[in-house]
C-alpha cells in the first residue's frame, strides 16, 4: 500500500470522503469536498489527484444530461479504506489532534 503524508488538508479531505462513503451514494463530487472540507480548489483536488494516483479514491464522470458544467464524482476504494485504517492505527493521536482545533 503505497504511503500518503498525513496532513491536516488531507485528513480533512479524506474526513469528507468517508462521510460520503457510509451514505447511500458512497461518492461525493469534487466541490462538495471543496465546501465541506473548507479548503481551496488549488489545495482539494492535487489531493484528490494524490489519493486516486496511489489507489485510495476512484472518480467518475456524472452520467446525467444537467444543464452546466459536468461533475466529477469521488469514492473510496476497498484500497483507500483499508489505508486510512493503517495510517490512523499507526498514529492513533493524528484523529484525536484534527477534532481538538
Amino acid at each position: 500500500m503505497a504511503p500518503i503524508r498525513m496532513t491536516t488538508s488531507t485528513i480533512k479531505v479524506l474526513e469528507v470522503l468517508m462521510d460520503a462513503d457510509s451514505g447511500d451514494d458512497m461518492s461525493v463530487y469534487g466541490l462538495d469536498v471543496v465546501r465541506k472540507s473548507s479548503l481551496g480548489t488549488g489545495t482539494v483536488y492535487p489531493i484528490l489527484s494524490r489519493l486516486e494516483r496511489i489507489g485510495w479514491i476512484r472518480s467518475h464522470w456524472d452520467d446525467s444530461d444537467t444543464p452546466g458544467a459536468r461533475r466529477k464524482f469521488y469514492a473510496l476504494t476497498g484500497e483507500g479504506r483499508a489505508g486510512i485504517k493503517e495510517a490512523f492505527a499507526a498514529r492513533p493521536g493524528l484523529v484525536a489532534r484534527r477534532f481538538a482545533t
